[in-house]
């Protein structure tokens, strides 16, 4: 029997959810966790994925401190976490419930592989966006925030209602791809996704120190946006 149902998890590994293999079908029969060596890296890579179907949300949501510098000056300053907490989860629902027909017509690995590499555009975009000010001089640097601040908040948004998307795509088709294998896999990528939340809080932290130090050590600069520049003036 373990053979037989080893060879079923290299199967449904191979289809990768296809038209013969789509998430409408049930799983293998069994909560056991095939015995084969490739079932602790499949284990692996779903723990991934789980991390990654949460990792959009909690990434967008973190950086607090920047949006407030970044749009002080536009009209949303005081509105941008609710708008942009609003629109992920919206746009995020509508696209679970598209993903309710996509599933049957749609591979899972495909919609796996395309939910990536949109998100994957859109943190590029965002990284791009966020790190090009740098390029400008200090003295420029603070009238550019206050001159960009809507144009920013727009850029924004319009990410985050993207990777919402692809992220309500990717949660629905790791799941349904989760579900063709024994229990086991199922509770690795909700750990995952547990461990999304994690993984974005520690980065923050790492990134937050450095600049809080900077901050103080600049204290004489007169403003929050003048110690930036001055630290962007530094990292350059």
């Amino acid at each position: 029997v373990a053979p037989a149902r080893s060879q079923s998890i290299r199967t449904l590994l191979a289809h990768g959810g296809g038209s013969d293999m789509t998430a409408a079908e049930p799983p293998p029969a069994g909560d056991e966790a095939p015995q084969d060596p490739a079932g602790v890296l499949v284990l692996l890579v779903l723990g991934l994925q789980g991390m990654g179907t949460l990792f959009a949300f909690n990434t967008i949501i973190t950086p607090l401190k920047y949006y407030e510098l970044r749009f002080a000056a536009s009209p949303f300053s005081s509105s941008f976490e609710s708008m942009l907490s609003i629109t992920f989860n919206a746009v995020a629902l509508a696209s679970i419930v598209a993903f309710q027909r996509l599933q049957h017509v749609i591979r899972l690995r495909t919609t796996i592989f395309a939910t990536l590499a949109c998100e994957l555009v859109v943190f590029a975009t965002l990284t791009v966006y966020t790190l090009s000010p740098l390029r400008r001089p200090a003295d420029e640097l603070h009238a550019l925030l206050e001159a960009s601040s809507t144009a920013s908040f727009t850029v924004t948004l319009c990410c985050t209602a993207l990777a919402a998307a692809a992220t309500g795509l990717l949660n629905g088709s790791v799941v349904a791809y989760c579900a063709m294998f024994p229990a086991r896999y199922t509770q690795v990528a909700v750990g995952g996704m547990a461990l999304a939340g994690l993984a974005v809080s520690v980065a923050g932290l790492a990134t937050t120190v450095p600049t809080q130090n900077q901050l103080v050590a600049a204290g004489g600069a007169g403003s929050e946006r003048d110690a930036i520049a001055a630290a962007g003036a530094r990292a350059r």
